[in-house]
Parts: C-alpha cells; structure tokens; sequence
C-alpha cells in the first residue's frame, strides 16, 4: 500500500468525522500554499492548541509531494513502488496492470491494458474503507451519466468494476503533465496559449454542463494537458461520491478552488463550476493562485489584456446570479474568440445573432473583387455574342413590334366583319406552343434551323385579345401572360399571330343574333394565314370547337412545296360568320407529362409535408429564425404582388377580385417561410458557417463587406450558368426552347410587363433555389458522407430539371451529365460561400435564362434592361468592398 508513515496517516485520517477532516483539509491546502520553511509554523498557529489537529495536519503535510492527484494533484513520488497489484498482473481477466502512477487517500491508480480493446487506461481503485450500498448506488448513478460526456476536451470514464472486493474507475489514460505542475515549471502561460486552453477547457465543461454533470472540483491539477498539447478535463464523475464516504470532502473540493456556496454549503449549480473556472483561469494569466486581498489581475501582469481581466472577474462574482450563464458565455467572450466555434465546441447551436457575429468568413480583396466585377461584364458581353449568333431569336427572329402586330390584328377583324370598338385589349407573345416544339423535336438540327426561321410553326406566338367590355385581367400566377385566361365570355375575341404577322388561330365567342347567311368565304383567312388554299383538300373535321356555332369544316395539306408535314385546319362559323379558323401544325394533342415532372410534383409534396411538420417542431423547440424566415417570405410576398401588379390588364369590375392574386402570392410566400423555418435550424447546427453572410443580410448589414462579397459571388455564378455555361450546352445539343425556356418573352410586350416577368421569374428562382437546398440539407443528414449526399442531391436535381425538355435521348442525357456538373459546382459554391450566393446564384440564373437575350431592334432596350441589373448590383458590391477596405486603411493610418 505504500510506506509505514503514510499508512499510519491514512488510518488515522480514515477514522475521524467528516467535518473535522473538512477542518484538517482547509489547513492543509492553506499550508501548502506557503513556502516549505513557513508550513509547520502556519498550522501550528492555524491549529490552535489542539495537538491532536496538528499531528493530522503535519501527517497530510509528510505525505504532500508523495500522493497522486486523487489526493491534492500533486505529481506522484518517483520511488519505484508497485501498490496492492504488481505489474503483469492481470484483473477481471481484462486489465493487464501496466505500473502504479501514484496513490492518495482515495487509494490507488494504476496504468492498464484493456485486453479486449487493446488500449491504454486508467484504473483507479478507490480506498478498502467501508463504503454503504447507498453510498455506492449514488455513485454508480454518476458514473453513469459522467460516461455519456463524450468530447475532446474531457478525460472520458468508462466503467466502474470490482476486485477483490475493491471498487475501481476505468477511465481514459492521459500521457502528459497536469495544469498545476505546468504553472509550478514555467509560471504564467503566453496569453495567446492561455486563450487557448481556456476555450478548449470551456468547450468540455460546457459539454459536461449540459449532460447534467458538474465538476464540483474543477482546479489546475485536475486540467492535463497531453503529449499534443491537447487539454483534458479529468475526475469528473467522482463527486457523488463526497457525501457519503469518509474522506468525502477531498472529492467535495478544494477549498483554494470552492466557489462561495460550495463553502456555505449551498446549492451548487454550473456557474460554481464557473467560480472555479475563474480562479483557474487567474492562475493561467497571472501565475498566481486568487487572494481575498487581491482587487484585480492587471495588478500582477500589466500588460493584460482587460477584457480578460473583466472576464476573470466577472467568473470571481460573489454572487452566482452575476456570473456568465454558461462557459459557453465564457468562451465567447474572450478576445477574438469566433462564437460559431465556441457554440460547436460545445455542442450547441449557434443563434442567428452568433452567426452573424462570427468573423470565420472574409470578404473580397478589392483585387478579387474587381476581377469579379469584370467578369460579370464580360459574361455579360459573351452571352450577347453567343445569342446574337446561335440564340433562339437569332434564327426565329421577332422582328415585328407588339403594337404593330395588334394593329394587323384590329384590321384583320374588321375585314372579317368583327368593326365594333373593343372595350378593352391585351396582347403580347408568349412562350411557348408546346405541340410545336414537340414537332419540331423530330428533325434534324439543320431542318430544324429551317423551320425555325420560316416561323412554321411559331413556337413564340403572338397572342391578341379583345372584349366588348372592360373585363380583361389575367390571374396572379400567369405572370400577365396574355394568352390568359381562356375564352370564356361572349364577344370575347383572341387571335394567334406568328411573329410575322400571319394568322394562325382565331377564337370568337358569338354575342348576337343574327339572321343566316351565305355560307362564309375562307379565302380571306387562308390568305391571312398565309396559306395556298389549293394546296388543301377537305376533310372531317377532328376536334370540337371550344366556341359555339353551328357548322364545322376541316381541309389537310401542306405549307409549302419544301414542306412534307401534313397541316390539317380546322375551322367553325356562326350563322355565317368565322368563329374559328385554326391553322396550327396537325396533329394537335396535349402533350404528355413527362415522367420527371412527376417525379418534381411527388418530391415537392413530400417536401411539403415533411418540411411543415419539422417547421412546427422547431418553433414549437424555439429553433427557427423567425427574422431569416421574414426575409424569404416577405421577398416572395413583395414580388409576387409586383408580379401580378404590373402584370395583367387590370379592371375596375368585381370579377377581377384581387383578394385572389393577392391570396396566392401570401400562399406561396407562407410555403417558403415554412420551408426556411424547417431547413435552416439544421444547417445553422451542422454547417453553421454557411450562413453567416445571409444573416448579415438579414439583420440590415447590406454594406457589410462579406455580404457584398458573397452577392458579388452569386452573380458571377449565374451569369457563367445563365449567360455562357447553358447557351453554350444548348446550342451544342440542339435543345429546342421548351415551355421553361424563353418565359419573359411574356413579358416583352410593354416595360409593365417586362418587370413584372422579371419579379415573377425572380419568385421562381426563390422557389426552386430554396428547394434546391432544402433537397441538398434532407441528404446531407441522411446521408454522412457530405460528398455522397452531394452527388446524390445533383443526380436528382439534373433529373428533374433535365426532364423538362421534350428532346432525344442522347439529349436528354448529356442535359442530365450537364446539370449534374453543374449541380456539383453549385454544391462548391454553397460550401465555399454559403447559403446567400446560391439564393443570388438562382434568382439571377433563372432570370437570365428565361429572358431573350439581344441588342438589334424593338427588343434590345427591355432585353438588355433586364440583363444590366446584375451588373448594376454586381458594380453596388464592388463599391461597398472598395469602401470598406478605404475605410479600414484610413483606420490603420490614424
């Protein structure tokens, strides 16, 4: 057990009371303190004349150097000794017994082989006194919950076992030098090195705080450092234990280190760890234990910092209730210390405020933001280049205004019969006539560009509408298409135009009686049309005409010599005139839903129903950022009324009923903010550095350098996506602009129309940009491997956005290899700048994509319009980098 001397010393400590041990102890740890020399005359003055006391007392001082630190932390005693168990010798058929490491009052701790799991530990046994079941069954119960603390900052104990008749701690074994000994070498620590260890200290006490496990005797000797300079809180688990034993109290604390209601014996709470975190950290900066006469640290070391004088006091407070809440607080509040860190470390979730407060993202230097600015210039200037070569409109040009085209509209009318004045009008193009394209897919690239240019079919028609009365709105979700809504109302006329000014389709509702006629004269639609009504021959008639009348006839035929398609025109009159007359592309079929349509609307319900149950859950746990949330709904809300707004051709009549338009954006505006709410308390957990600049955004920081930085990113990102990276894939592929491609050429007909497209494309790109990271954080969790999830989440994102082009397969393949690179770098993007560049990188790529792109005729000015606002944004974002880095030298010169 040890030498003769200590035996006797134990033994006679082992059978005194409790409260007179707590005495011998406060002498004793105040004893050592002083210097060797002074020790016996201090406790013979501290003692009194109470002879038996000193004898205890100087019996503690003897053994002082010898123990280990379940005693008083001291380093144990170099003479070689092997304790109750010899090294080899192997117990509970488990532990290979590797040496002694030292001995106290508790008993003794021994250096082990696990043999099962072939590692290094720590046994220690705890002292042969008689310890009751009780006593035993509150110290199973601490162990028990000391062992799930599981951090790096925390010396981990495994199991409590027995042998013969000995109960024993399996704890984690730490190769290195405690705190104390530390400090006793070198003095006080370098304040950067103090910083250090107080926040990795922080980070495991708070990690045991809120597993529900206080220390009870957090000091320098019980804080080791490891042979990586790792530091390691230990004995944890070990206070249950103080109540109930003799010798309790030397587990209890140590008076030098007890927090005043430990010493009142109060209640002890985490913030008396914290008291003695305090004291701890005032012996790392000073290199002096805490005295009662001592008013402040920067007495003994004058150059520190006096944030971290304020710091160390506030933990010294004598009452709890003024003391940092958590080490968490702690941690926080040192100097440069990134709160995000603090949080994870440990093991919480950051707030919304924290985030923000973090300074682990930095911005652009104006050199790198310059060359940004630039190439969003000239990206901007390629994709002009490329869409005035190989674009869309460059080989199905609209060459002829809105305004003109609605005038030969009015004129063909009337020669049709149709003279009265309209009571109200709207038209533009819209894109696009879906059967056509599906037509068009069937030939060659070549034969393709002939068709396209020949405007037959039109695959971006001209839609003209009229009414008798002031009764012409479109609905909110159109985006003021005018080809919306359908026919419905009598003397309602809508004519379909290509961009040459050709007929192709005529609808009338009949609004009056008249008496019968001759039968009607086609020639003059034929001829509107554009057609040789020699080249057709009659045939029956093969749909049903969605206006009223009263006789049918249908022709078949061809366009021209050089053109083999079959034509089929449908046509209907009543009571002698013209009600329909369709000269489209036969066959005319709704086209099929492709199947990754479906497989879209099935995720997005699912997404709906999970995401509205987790939005729940975290608001009813106090986990959603209510103010991010506010800024994704609200945006959605104030460009979906824009939307509707500008839009259609609005009415003083109650059947416009804009409590409608107005319901539908607030609907969609509520699905976003219930989207964020669930998605971004989990990434604020896991990827919290990801948001830092959206919640500088969020909280008003616009002329925050890393805000502008990560705007000035996302731009550059959509316009290499938007302008150059699928222009560039669509003109190498062949893809035919689809129904999701060209969508502002709704929007081209008047700068109403063209903003209000805009803000509705730009609602689109919230939406599919917050599905888009809703989809990569669902995967992300399941999944643990980041880049497996990653590539998970591409291959579904480039499946479903693939799938929206009606076009071959080996098509359709390289789209889906594209938007799955793509999808990958957007992924890179989002973990090398975050949450903010990606929804900047949606809005503007979706905006870009669905607006022509040109700079000769009528449609240079919208079309460039629309295209100069990233510029514009991305010219703000400069500015705000080159002010804030002036503003910073002016402060460094100063």
């Amino acid at each position: 057990m040890g030498q003769p001397e200590e035996r006797d010393t134990l033994t006679r400590l082992g059978s005194i009371t409790p409260e007179r041990f707590a005495r011998v102890r406060a002498i004793f740890e105040a004893a050592v303190e002083r210097p060797t020399a002074e020790r016996s005359a201090f406790a013979a003055g501290a003692c009194g004349g109470d002879g038996d006391l000193l004898r205890e007392v100087e019996g503690m001082l003897a053994a002082e150097g010898k123990s280990d630190p379940l005693l008083d932390g001291k380093a144990p005693s170099s003479a070689p000794e092997e304790g109750r168990f010899p090294a080899g010798t192997v117990l509970a058929g488990r532990y290979r017994i590797l040496g002694l490491l030292g001995k106290g009052g508790m008993g003794e701790v021994y250096r082990a082989h696990d043999l099962i799991l072939n590692q290094t530990v720590a046994l220690k046994f705890l002292s042969p006194v008689h310890i009751s079941e009780a006593a035993l069954v509150r110290f199973r119960n601490e162990v028990r919950i000391a062992r799930q603390v599981s951090h790096p900052n925390v010396c981990r104990v495994y199991d409590l076992g027995m042998v013969e008749s000995l109960h024993f701690l399996s704890m984690e074994y730490i190769d290195g030098e405690d705190l104390a000994s530390l400090l006793r070498r070198i003095g006080r620590l370098p304040q950067d090195k103090a910083i250090e260890f107080t926040r990795k200290i922080c980070a495991g006490l708070s990690a045991a705080h809120e597993r529900g496990v206080l220390h009870r005797d957090l000091k320098p000797a019980n804080i080791m450092i490891d042979a990586r300079g790792q530091v390691r809180i230990t004995d944890f688990g070990l206070a249950a234990l103080a109540a109930e034993i003799p010798l309790s109290d030397l587990r209890s604390g140590t008076p030098a280190y007890m927090s005043p209601e430990q010493k009142a014996g109060k209640e002890v709470t985490t913030r008396s760890d914290l008291y003695s975190l305090g004291l701890v950290l005032h012996e790392m900066f000073t290199g002096k234990a805490r005295k009662n006469t001592q008013s402040s640290p920067s007495e003994l070391v004058k150059d520190l910092d006096l944030t971290i004088e304020r710091l160390i006091l506030r933990c010294l407070e004598e009452e709890p209730k003024r003391r940092p809440s958590s080490a968490l607080n702690v941690a926080m509040a040192l100097p440069g210390g990134d709160p995000i860190a603090a949080a994870l470390a440990a093991g919480e979730t950051p707030s919304p405020e924290m985030v923000a407060a973090s300074e682990e993202k930095e911005g652009f230097s104006p050199r790198a933001a310059g060359l940004c600015f630039a190439a969003v210039v000239l990206l901007v200037i390629a994709g002009v280049a490329i869409a005035e070569t190989t674009g869309f409109l460059s080989r199905a040009p609209l060459a002829i205004p809105p305004d003109a085209l609605a005038d030969r509209a009015q004129q063909l009318l009337k020669t049709l019969g149709y003279t009265g004045k309209p009571g109200s009008t709207a038209y533009g193009f819209f894109c696009c006539d879906a059967q056509a394209v599906e037509n068009l897919e069937h030939y060659e690239r070549t034969r393709r560009a002939e068709i396209l240019a020949s405007q037959r079919p039109a695959i971006v028609p001209f839609s003209y509408r009229q009414t008798r009365e002031r009764k012409l709105s479109a609905p909110a979700f159109t985006g003021g298409f005018p080809d919306q809504p359908v026919v419905v109302s009598p003397g309602t006329i809508r004519l379909q135009l290509d961009a040459t000014g050709r007929l192709m389709r005529l609808e009338v509702q009949p609004w009056e009686e008249r008496p019968r006629a001759e039968p009607v004269d086609w020639t003059p639609l034929f001829t509107a049309a554009g057609l040789d009504q020699e080249r057709f021959t009659p045939a029956a008639p093969d749909s049903i005409p969605p206006v009223a009348s009263d006789a049918r006839i249908a022709w078949t035929g061809t366009y021209a010599d050089n053109r083999t398609e079959r034509v089929q025109v449908e046509a209907a009159s009543w009571q002698g005139r013209p009600v329909l007359f369709d000269a489209r592309a036969f066959p005319r079929q709704e086209p099929a839903v492709p199947a990754s349509i479906l497989l879209e609307v099935g995720l997005a319900l699912v997404l709906i129903g999970a995401g509205s149950w987790v939005a729940r859950r975290n608001l009813r746990l106090g986990r959603g950022d209510r103010r991010g949330a506010a800024v994704i709904g609200g945006t959605a809300l104030v460009l979906g009324i824009g939307a509707w707004a500008l839009g259609p051709a609005h009415v003083t009549d109650p059947e416009e009923n804009p409590i409608a338009g107005l319901a539908q954006a607030a609907l969609l505006a509520g699905v976003l903010w219930i989207f964020y709410i669930a998605i971004e308390p989990s990434a604020r957990r896991h990827w919290p550095d990801s948001l830092i600049s959206w919640s500088r955004l969020c909280s008003g920081q616009l002329r925050n350098p890393v805000v502008a930085s990560h705007i000035l990113a996302g731009i550059v990102a959509a316009e290499v996506f938007g302008m150059l990276a699928w222009p560039a894939v669509e003109s190498l592929i062949g893809v035919v602009p689809g129904s999701s491609l060209l969508l502002g050429a709704s929007g081209i007909g008047s700068t109403a129309h063209a903003v209000a497209t805009w803000l509705f494309n730009g609602r689109i790109g919230l939406i599919e940009g917050l599905f888009f990271l809703m989809t990569v954080v669902l995967l992300r969790l399941l999944i643990r491997r980041l880049w497996t999830a990653d590539l998970v989440a591409s291959l579904l994102l480039a499946i479903g956005q693939g799938g929206s082009y009606g076009i071959g397969l080996h098509a359709h393949l390289a789209v889906v290899a594209f938007l799955t690179v793509a999808s990958l770098v957007w992924m890179w993007l989002l973990r090398r700048f975050g949450f903010l560049p990606m929804m900047i990188l949606w809005l503007f790529s979706i905006t870009t994509i669905y607006w022509p792109v040109t700079i000769t005729g009528w449609l240079a000015g919208r079309s460039m319009g629309v295209h100069l606002v990233p510029v514009a944004i991305a010219a703000w974002a400069l500015w705000v980098i080159l002010s804030s880095q002036r503003r910073a030298d002016t402060e460094t010169a100063s």
